[in-house]
């Protein structure tokens, strides 16, 4: 079934908590969800890591922007992956998305939340310093294309208040 309202779509880097913001906001609001790169998982059946080393990053960002279009049509919220802005396609596709939500965080608690997770190939044996030269690269493209930019810092209750007054004020 699809959705009459546009998409919500939480962007920021990984382990910002965009997965357990989009799942508490859906449950609380009987909306829609998909976490992105679990979607590809499963139309891929192959983990990210998988993916990777078959076509690389770039063969990823690709196989992002078809399914992120996909989701964007059938989605009600939707959580992406911390690189969506690396591709140009997601990237273009965001730009035109109203409700982009950018969920950021401190780096060193990202750090110690990604330091040991093995499904993230843009993390592994990343020094905090290397890491947060990864997220540096990012903050400009994250700043392009979000409606509102949120901190992780607050409770999820909070979060969710915060971005439905900001969608319903404009």
């Amino acid at each position: 079934m699809e959705s009459s309202i546009t998409p919500i779509v939480l962007i920021g880097f990984m382990g910002t908590g965009k997965t357990t913001l989009g799942q508490y906001m859906s449950e609380s609001n009987h909306l829609s969800f998909v976490d992105l790169d679990h979607y590809i998982v499963q139309q891929e059946n192959k983990t990210i890591p998988e993916i990777f080393d078959a076509i690389g990053e770039q063969g990823f960002r690709q196989l992002e922007a078809k399914y992120l279009k996909d989701c964007l049509n059938h989605y009600d919220i939707i959580s992406t992956g911390g690189g969506i802005i690396e591709g140009e396609d997601s990237h273009q596709l965001l730009k035109n998305v109203s409700n982009v939500i950018w969920l950021d965080c401190d780096i060193n608690i990202l750090y110690e939340r990604i330091k040991n997770d093995q499904n993230r190939p843009n993390a592994n044996n990343k020094t905090l310093s290397s890491l947060n030269d990864l997220y540096l690269t990012r903050v400009s493209r994250y700043n392009e294309i979000a409606f509102i930019k949120v901190s992780s810092d607050m409770t999820l209750n909070e979060l969710q208040t915060t971005i439905i007054e900001r969608l319903t004020s404009d």
